[in-house]
């Protein structure tokens, strides 16, 4: 028994999971891995809505949202913070947090279970930890959560009609800037690692890095992305330095914004307003893809971000990544910031599968 240690109930070819247990790791809290929430009676009495991962404190209690909860843990385990002190450099580690929480997610789902050289591995994977707590064979998980899946793809934006254009448009570009700007420093933001650096580190651990036919991409585009991700699978063994000077945004990490700027944030600032917008691809290609209400309250919180961070200094930063008017032009659908003081338990999670996402 380890009374110390927080348990984690999910999958490791889980988004999301892994984002947790990177910054566990980082952070050097103890920690156990439970498989597969979802069958949990503890989990669903203490009102868990679904979704993965779920942790469970050294004190029995439950909570989830893995945003929420690394503000929480770094209450409680200040030191070393993934948080830059400097507000222009903390609003755009939300940025960036946010699109690999929201936008990224999309095409790594569809990537694992469009492309059976992916779903082969990545996806068996996954099904394993299910099978552990279901009265199923392993290949009979396999089946039932790829159908699943697939199942629930279509509302994210991604089919097997669209999923080459993500792949095209968004993932590689993506890995091309993300790789540029790694190839510079270890992380994102210096020397350590930010709560964005986990948030990326969730979906390269879990898909893209993981997964054959995505690994021989990020390998093509980014290498320093590869590099990243066995940095923070190994963090023991690393020596960690400071934040990048603030003053100095550097080409490659306001390329990275510039990226975002071409697809994610026209659609996910039209959406939240309009309730549906197009994503819209190369060549005239798109797809209408829904807000949901979880997506409504990550826009507001990342607005309410940027309100509280607003200055001269941050609006020059995201005028030249071309990005200003997706925040600046949106204050009134401003929220507030999520209280984490408490193990968080939001009404609204991150369904697996992503049944209304």
């Amino acid at each position: 028994m380890r009374p110390n240690a927080y348990r984690v109930h999910g999958m490791m070819q889980s988004y999301f999971t892994r984002k947790m247990t990177g910054y566990l790791d980082y952070k050097g809290i103890p920690w156990l891995f439970r498989r597969f929430p979802g069958v949990s009676p503890e989990t669903m009495a203490a009102g868990f809505p679904g979704g993965v991962p779920v942790v469970q404190t050294p004190a029995g209690e439950f909570m989830w949202d893995s945003t929420a909860m690394i503000h929480h843990l770094e209450l409680r385990h200040p030191e070393p913070s993934v948080l830059p002190a400097d507000p222009v450099q903390r609003f755009l580690c939300y940025v960036l947090e946010d699109a690999a929480d929201e936008w990224l997610y999309r095409p790594a789902v569809g990537s694992r279970w469009y492309f059976p050289e992916n779903h082969t591995v990545g996806g068996f994977e996954l099904a394993r930890d299910i099978a552990v707590q279901m009265p199923v064979a392993c290949d009979q998980a396999y089946a039932g959560v790829g159908a699943h899946v697939r199942g629930s793809c279509p509302p994210l934006g991604v089919t097997a009609d669209t999923i080459q254009h993500w792949v095209d448009d968004v993932l590689r570009p993506w890995f091309r800037v993300l790789g540029a700007h790694l190839a510079r420093g270890p992380f994102l933001f210096g020397g350590r690692p930010s709560i964005a650096d986990f948030a990326l580190f969730g979906g390269n651990a879990a898909h893209f890095v993981n997964d054959p036919l995505c690994r021989r991409w990020v390998e093509a585009d980014g290498p320093a992305v590869v590099q990243h991700t066995h940095r923070l699978l190994e963090p023991e063994d690393q020596e960690f330095g400071a934040w990048d000077d603030a003053t100095a945004v550097p080409d490659t990490l306001a390329a990275m914004l510039a990226e975002l700027g071409k697809r994610y944030l026209p659609w996910v600032s039209r959406a939240c307003v309009d309730g549906v917008a197009d994503v819209v691809f190369e060549h005239g290609a798109r797809v209408a893809v829904r807000a949901t209400d979880f997506l409504r309250d990550a826009r507001a919180t990342l607005l309410a971000r940027y309100v509280e961070s607003r200055s001269a200094r941050l609006d020059t930063v995201l005028a030249r990544a071309g990005i200003l008017p997706f925040f600046a032009d949106h204050v009134a659908l401003a929220g507030s910031t999520p209280d984490c003081r408490e193990p968080p338990r939001p009404a609204l999670n991150r369904p697996f599968p992503p049944e209304d996402a």
